[in-house]
């Protein structure tokens, strides 16, 4: 009962029913990180990176799909979804929402803004196909991301991760997900859904890294107050991207915080891996959730 007491007393973000015209501001750069987290079929968080998106108006978030993935098909069951909107160059600021899917469009002056962008307009084969339209729940003002939180979080983990080691010989994360997950710098966000209203909450959290094939955990640091509220044995969802694009989904249960060596890290059990990299998206881990791509037998134009 003490932890959960203490855990209440976290000061956590302010939300607000609307967006203030900095945060519509803040949104709109094509080039910062933009992530979405939905719901799946069996309530669990899942998170992916979706560039073209951004408030359109005080009440109002449009993300554009060029291609057909989970997430896509997770908001038309289930509305719910929590957005995360962070500057890519130092100091690092972020803003959270909450949102429900409205409705989809493939005209408009949203695509052609969003085709238009940076990222997009070079490409002649990849175009943002479909516009999807959100009701904005509550967001978050612009907050910091401290760059001493990060640095004392990556030095914690150099001393303290390697005492939460499972010593299991399975190896859920595969060597190519261990060494994302093990790089001392990559971007890294947590999803939950909050307990209070069924919505996830994606929180910044670079410093989280895998402590084996089988566990992740993550120091407390800058924003000790957002990971402090994620409930004991929630399900989450975790995306780790490096700076050459490769990015992965993990998704687990989170069992709360152990010491090591000193330092309070908050844990992560393996229980399933998703690969968020196109052209095939899906489960590669475990065995029995993995996506089976249909077989061609037939090849025309």
């Amino acid at each position: 009962m003490a932890k959960n007491k203490t855990k209440n007393k976290t000061k956590g973000p302010q939300w607000s029913k609307t967006l203030s015209p900095e945060a519509i501001e803040f949104t709109q750069p094509a080039i910062m990180l933009k992530m979405v987290s939905t719901i799946d079929d069996r309530g669990w968080p899942h998170i992916t990176i979706i560039t073209s998106n951004r408030a359109s108006a005080k009440d109002k978030i449009v993300w554009g799909a060029f291609t057909d993935g989970t997430s896509k098909e997770n908001v038309k069951k289930n509305p719910k979804q929590g957005i995360l909107y962070m500057t890519a160059e130092m100091p690092f600021k972020f803003l959270q929402a909450k949102a429900d899917f409205d409705y989809t469009t493939k005209e408009g002056d949203d695509l052609e803004f969003f085709n238009n962008t940076e990222l997009m307009r070079y490409f002649t084969y990849v175009r943002v196909h479909t516009a999807y339209y959100n009701n904005l729940v509550a967001a978050t003002g612009i907050r910091d991301l401290p760059l001493l939180g990060i640095v004392s979080g990556i030095v914690k983990d150099l001393i303290g991760k390697g005492g939460l080691k499972t010593g299991l010989d399975e190896e859920r994360l595969n060597p190519i997900g261990y060494k994302l997950y093990t790089a001392p710098i990559a971007v890294r966000a947590i999803a939950y859904l909050d307990p209070s209203d069924g919505y996830p909450i994606i929180i910044p959290c670079i410093p989280l890294q895998a402590a084996d094939h089988n566990r992740l955990v993550f120091p407390l640091a800058s924003n000790s107050d957002d990971l402090l509220k994620i409930p004991e044995g929630a399900k989450v969802a975790v995306h780790c991207m490096n700076f050459d694009f490769a990015n992965l989904v993990v998704k687990g249960t989170y069992t709360g915080f152990k010491k090591s060596r000193l330092f309070k890290f908050g844990v992560i059990e393996i229980e399933e891996v998703y690969n968020s990299c196109p052209p095939v998206f899906g489960v590669i881990y475990p065995e029995e959730r993995r996506y089976e791509r249909p077989k061609v037998v037939d090849f025309h134009l």
